[in-house]
């Protein structure tokens, strides 16, 4: 099974940051403001290359790809999408409200450095 699918960019998206879905079908975007959207996948941290609007974006969708940590990661937390437009990811907060999870990292890292993360997704919540 293939784990990367092509679709059109909506907008600009760096190498290693996650992607939701767009206005149509086969399109996707970054997030939204405080990470708004249905994750999708991440984009190949491999492409080594911004995309623009409107070209051809090749998005990881399960399995282990390289993300951009929004923070200080640690692996075996679970990750979440930052809660801004950036497409990075966070470890999951203790505060208590109910988050998407986008995958499990498998490294950990600073702000700014490309880790490991199992892609999966899911809901929780945490309690206070």
């Amino acid at each position: 099974m293939i784990n990367r699918r092509p679709y059109v960019a909506e907008s600009a998206v760096k190498p290693g940051c996650a992607v939701v879905q767009g206005s149509a079908d086969n399109k996707v975007k970054a997030p939204g403001n405080n990470g708004a959207g249905d994750f999708i996948g991440l984009y190949a941290y491999e492409a080594n290359e911004e995309k623009k609007a409107d070209e051809a974006i090749g998005i990881v969708l399960h399995g282990v790809a390289k993300a951009l940590a929004g923070g200080t990661v640690a692996a075996g937390k679970k990750a979440i999408l930052k809660a801004d437009t950036s497409g990075s990811l966070v470890v999951l907060p203790d505060t208590a409200g109910k988050y998407s999870i986008v995958g499990t990292f498998l490294e950990g890292g600073s702000a700014g450095d490309y880790v490991d993360v199992l892609i999966e997704r899911g809901n929780i919540t945490v309690t206070a």
